[in-house]
């Protein structure tokens, strides 16, 4: 009689719960972008002195435009079609990840998508919102769970992955005042550093991984197997 060992992952990091303070970071966090946009709306030259231009950014070397033009929405519709996806993926990132994930890392490309859509624009226009970094944050967020969800087979991960991607990625009409080209390249900015950070974490996550053992009994014989 043989046994045959069978090893399956039970658990991995995201089989955990978030960190308790995640639901209010999260809801703070669209909360300050809500209170910056309401106080753009009531003075246009504040609008002005966060929204971002190719002009100030490249020319002028205004960089700091490219952070706070993320909290800067054109008006009420505008930040709440950002304002689910937003608060969710914070919950999310900061919830698994940590304060270095989200705010900091997150802040930092961020103000790369910012800086790599402006480069493709030319004079000036504004460039204000959060739904580049929403899309860097859903790039992000699909690829490490495809990476670190081993508890599910692949097939279902990338099954997963692909359905939330169509529901938060791809949009149901096109509006000429969307920078679709800004949620594209936030998208592939979050995929590279999901890719990043997992190589440079990969041995702390796995040592994060719980196993489930399962041991069958096999019987071999000459003439007749007997099943124990």
């Amino acid at each position: 009689m043989r046994e045959k060992v069978e090893i399956r992952i039970k658990s991995t990091l995201l089989s955990q719960s978030p960190r308790e303070e995640s639901r209010l970071i999260a809801v703070l966090s669209t909360m300050v972008i809500l209170f910056v946009s309401l106080l753009c709306w009531r003075d246009p030259q504040l609008f002005r002195l966060l929204a971002a231009t190719p002009h100030q950014i490249l020319a002028e070397q205004e960089y700091w435009r490219l952070i706070t033009a993320i909290a800067v929405h054109a008006d009420l519709r505008h930040f709440l079609s950002n304002a689910i996806f937003f608060t969710f993926f914070v919950y999310l990132l900061y919830g698994y990840f940590g304060f270095w994930m989200y705010p900091v890392s997150f802040a930092a490309l961020g103000a790369l998508t910012n800086y790599c859509s402006l480069l493709t624009y030319s004079g000036n226009v504004q460039l204000v919102g959060a739904s580049g970094v929403i899309y860097l944050m859903a790039g992000f967020w699909l690829t490490i769970y495809v990476f670190i969800e081993r508890s599910r087979p692949l097939q279902k991960r990338l099954l997963h992955a692909i359905g939330i991607g169509l529901i938060v990625l791809i949009p149901t009409n096109l509006s000429p005042g969307v920078s679709y080209r800004t949620h594209a390249i936030g998208c592939c900015i979050g995929v590279i550093a999901a890719v990043g950070y997992f190589q440079a974490r990969k041995d702390k996550i796995r040592s994060l991984e719980t196993l489930e053992i399962d041991a069958l009994a096999e019987v071999r014989g000459g003439g007749n197997n007997w099943i124990m």
